[in-house]
This record gives C-alpha cells, sequence and structure tokens, in this order.
C-alpha cells in the first residue's frame, strides 16, 4: 500500500452551513438571501464532489456556524469534520492545517466551497507541485487565492494578511517568502462571489468547461444574471 493510501494527503475543505442571510452576502444583495443559500447548498455540493475524488485521498471538512458538525457529518461520511475557531480567515486556515497535520498528514491542500468549477484535476495538480520548504497558492481574479497547500505546518504563513481584500495573494506570498518558503503558483481561477462571477460560471458550465451538477441544476431554477 502506498504512503498516500495510508493518509499522507488530506484535504481540507472551509465550508459554511447554507443558512439564509448568513452567506454569500454580496450574491445576496442582488438575488435575496434564499436564492444565495441555494447556490451556496449548490457550491458545496459540488465541491465536496470534487473532493470525493481525489485519490488517496482523506478529507477534513472545517465548518461553521457552531454546532453545523453533525449536520456536515451527514451530508460527508466519508470526511472528518471539526469546527472552525473563532477569528479571521488567516486563524481558522492556520487552526484547519494544524488539525489536519495533527492527524497525520504529510501533504495538505485547503479549500473552500466559492470555486465550484475547481476540480479534482486542479486538486491532483495542487497535491503534485507541493514538497518540503513550498506553499503553493492557486491565483483568484479578486487578488486572492482559491487553494493553498502545504508540506509541513506554517501558522506564521496566514498572520498579518489583510483579508478581504486585492493584497491577499501579495501579502500571502511575501509572508511566505519571509518564512524562507518557496512559492509555487497553479493557473489562476475565480472565486464565484458576485452576480458577475456567477455569469461567468454560468457560461463555463454551458462550455463544458466547468462539471458543476448541482451549481448547473440550481442556475436552472432561476433566471440568469
Amino acid at each position: 500500500m502506498s504512503v498516500d493510501a495510508l493518509g499522507e494527503r488530506w484535504l481540507v475543505v472551509l465550508a459554511k452551513r447554507p443558512v439564509a442571510g448568513q452567506v454569500k452576502t454580496r450574491l445576496a444583495r442582488t438575488l435575496g438571501d434564499a436564492a444565495a443559500a441555494e447556490l451556496q447548498a449548490a457550491f458545496l455540493a459540488d465541491t465536496l464532489r470534487h473532493a470525493a475524488r481525489v485519490r488517496d485521498a482523506r478529507r477534513l471538512l472545517a465548518v461553521a456556524p457552531r454546532g453545523s458538525a453533525g449536520w456536515f457529518a451527514e451530508l460527508d461520511p466519508g470526511a472528518e469534520v471539526v469546527e472552525q475557531v473563532e477569528g479571521d480567515l488567516g486563524a481558522r486556515l492556520a487552526a484547519a492545517f494544524a488539525e489536519a497535520f495533527a492527524r497525520g498528514a504529510a501533504r495538505v491542500v485547503a479549500v473552500g466551497s466559492d470555486a465550484p468549477q475547481q476540480d479534482a484535476e486542479v486538486l491532483e495538480r495542487a497535491f503534485a507541485a507541493l514538497a518540503p520548504g513550498r506553499v503553493v497558492l492557486r491565483p483568484s481574479d479578486d487578488g486572492g487565492y482559491t487553494l493553498v497547500g502545504l508540506a509541513a505546518p506554517a501558522p506564521r504563513l496566514f498572520e498579518r494578511v489583510p483579508w478581504s481584500t486585492p493584497e491577499v495573494l501579495q501579502a500571502t506570498e511575501r509572508r511566505a517568502r519571509a518564512l524562507g518558503l518557496e512559492v509555487a503558483r497553479l493557473e489562476p481561477g475565480f472565486d464565484v462571489d458576485e452576480e458577475r462571477d456567477l455569469a461567468r460560471l454560468a457560461g463555463e458550465i454551458d462550455a463544458g468547461r466547468a462539471d458543476c451538477p448541482a451549481t448547473r441544476a440550481a442556475l436552472r431554477s432561476r433566471p440568469r444574471p
């Protein structure tokens, strides 16, 4: 049995339960709370579908809000579930990576559910690019990133980053280099946060470039943006 099959590779998914009024707030401004929550549920379903297709990788769901672990355990019985810690995204990422490494991981890739088109092939490339002393990032069009991978704990990587700004990627890369980490970038992707992003995703799905059956179904149930 390979080392990977023994659980060396861990895929962490940071996820929020799709409760109307608590998720996809920028989409909700134009689509409404209920529609935004429906789309969040679809994004989450597609993200978990892709995650389950990554070979020889264990899954850890870091979830919010508190008290939702049981709901997520039923949603993805093949995954391990922990609740997210309090704090900003940096604190939550650092804690999720620490949890995965504490459970025996040697390589960890973390994603959210805002890029449901990010499929197993992309995740496999992220694992393949990982090596000791390296951080793997997939840039997003908004100046952030859609995934981050590490081969060893590096909690300070996520400190002093201006989250939710266009400076996230650059600040993270500066932090990485200051910590002596090599930076490896994958091809750019995008998050779906606003209506224009949703229109882009719909186009990717229609063109056959995105395998997102749950999102496709959710989009069919409402007018296109």
